[in-house]
C-alpha cells in the first residue's frame, strides 16, 4: 500500500498543532464557519492529491 509522503507530513503537522487549531476553532462564538474551514482544506487537499492520477491507476 502506497502512502503519500506529503500526506504523512500533513498528518504529522496536524497532530503537533492540534491544540492550537482546536483553540482557534472554538475560541470565538461569532465565527460559525471556523469548524468548517479544516474540512474544506482536507477536501481540497484530497482533490489536489488525486487529480494527477489516471483512472487506470486507481
Amino acid at each position: 500500500m502506497y502512502i503519500n509522503r506529503a500526506l504523512l507530513l500533513v498528518i504529522g503537522i496536524v497532530i503537533i498543532f492540534f491544540p492550537a487549531i482546536e483553540g482557534w476553532m472554538l475560541g470565538s462564538l461569532t465565527a460559525w464557519y471556523r469548524p468548517y474551514l479544516p474540512w474544506l482544506l482536507i477536501i481540497m487537499a484530497a482533490y489536489w492529491n488525486q487529480r494527477t492520477r489516471h483512472q487506470d491507476e486507481l
